[in-house]
Order: structure tokens, then C-alpha cells, then sequence
């Protein structure tokens, strides 16, 4: 993440907001999580399944998985908009997206799309307040699975997940986990070392490789053309 200075100099340091605002979107690069067993479904018909599969705990947070599994083949429109809907992707028809919601057990409350009051990234200065982002995932076809890291950890007590997607014909639904084993969790989650800010300056351009001589990819090096064939 680059950080722009006001006076439009080149790069600053993190503030120490930045910093902790920055560590709340994913999960922290200097420990091992402590892992949880989750396999749940959350919604079934005879055409969708969408199952909750494991739970990764660190000392901020939880990454779990969402598994959607499809008994036939999407096609048409839906097939090249299934993915972009099952992450909550803003849809011409909102009905249309799958919806996934959070409540612990003291009554905060996050989903993966805006709320009506459009409360986006919580504030630096708000690190009680639940945040659900997208952590990586992929598929295609009949199966499709997504990472999401939510922070903090839930308190002790039920943790309630709601999960609708009328598209495919699921209501709400609402499934009861248990938040005490992932709050207790997140104390055998390993801490490495201390947290490292970001670099200002942003990653480093990876090295370009070297290509064998003589062959197919050296000519194309050679004639200076890109990678989609295109000039240089």
C-alpha cells in the first residue's frame, strides 16, 4: 500500500493509524494461526449448497472458508457473473448477490456488503468494530470457494451467521457457531516475531527473467512484442 505525502513530494511513513488500520485487512504476516474445525452448511436446495469449512484463528481475527458447490452448470448471463456475485459484487439487481452476515454475541453485527448507512472501512480508531473483507479465493463451473477474514475476534458466547441469496432461490438462513472455541482460539495462535510496517515505497519490482537464447521466447524478447503479442 502506498501512502502519498500531502505536498505531493513522493511517499511518507505510515502514520501509527495507517499502521493498525492496515493490519486489520488481513490477517497478520507474522503468525501462525491456530486452527478450528468448522464444517457446516449454511444453506442447502437441491440445485445450491453453501457450507462454512474450517477456521484459521489469529490473536485479531479468524479467516474461514465459504464453500458454494452448484448441482448444474451455470449458464448464459449467470455463468459469467457467478463469482463476482458469491463476493457480494454490486449487482444490477441486488437480490441477485449472495449475502453473508455476522453477529456476536454481544450484538455487533458486519456483512460483506454496505450497509444502507454505507459503513465502509471502520476507522483506525474503532478496532472493536467487526470488519468482514475478501481474503482470496477462486473456481469455476459447479464449485467455487472464498476466503473471509473477520476481525476482531468474536467474544466468548454464540456466533450467529445469516446468509441469503435469492438468486438460487436461498433465503435468509441463520446458523449458530461456536464463538467461545474461536475466541479461545486466537490464544494459541503463535506470534513470529513483531509486526513490520509497510514499505512507503511499495513492493519491489520483481527482476526480469532470463530467457534461453535461440529459442521461441528470445525472439520474442528480440522483437520487443508483450506477452498478449502486442508491440512493447
Amino acid at each position: 500500500m502506498h501512502f502519498h505525502s500531502g505536498d505531493g513530494t513522493g511517499f511518507e511513513e505510515p502514520s501509527e493509524d495507517d499502521f493498525a488500520l492496515i493490519r486489520r485487512m488481513s490477517p497478520p504476516d507474522n503468525e501462525m494461526p491456530a486452527p478450528v474445525a468448522i464444517s457446516t452448511l449454511l444453506a442447502r436446495t437441491d440445485e445450491v449448497a453453501i457450507a462454512l469449512i474450517g477456521a484459521q484463528v489469529f490473536t485479531n481475527g479468524v479467516r474461514f472458508e465459504l464453500a458454494v458447490r452448484l448441482r448444474s452448470e451455470p449458464r448464459g448471463t449467470m455463468a459469467q457473473r457467478s463469482y463476482a456475485l458469491l463476493n457480494g459484487y454490486p449487482a444490477e439487481d441486488s437480490d441477485e448477490s449472495l449475502l453473508l452476515g455476522l453477529e456476536f454475541a454481544d450484538g455487533r453485527t458486519v456483512m460483506n456488503v454496505p450497509d444502507p448507512g454505507f459503513r465502509a472501512m471502520p476507522a483506525a480508531g474503532a478496532p472493536d468494530q467487526p470488519m468482514l473483507s475478501m481474503a482470496g479465493g477462486g473456481g469455476g463451473g459447479r464449485s467455487f470457494d472464498q476466503s473471509f477474514w473477520l476481525t476482531p475476534l468474536p467474544p466468548a458466547g454464540p456466533l450467529l451467521v445469516v446468509c441469503a441469496w435469492t438468486a438460487v432461490g436461498i433465503g435468509e438462513t441463520r446458523t449458530t457457531l461456536d464463538g467461545t472455541a474461536i475466541a479461545e482460539a486466537g490464544a494459541r495462535a503463535v506470534t513470529l516475531w513483531a509486526p513490520s510496517p509497510p514499505d512507503p515505497e511499495g513492493p519491489v519490482e520483481p527482476p526480469v527473467p532470463k530467457v534461453p537464447e535461440g529459442g521461441w521466447f528470445a525472439a520474442v524478447v528480440r522483437a520487443g512484442r508483450g506477452t498478449d503479442g502486442s508491440p512493447g
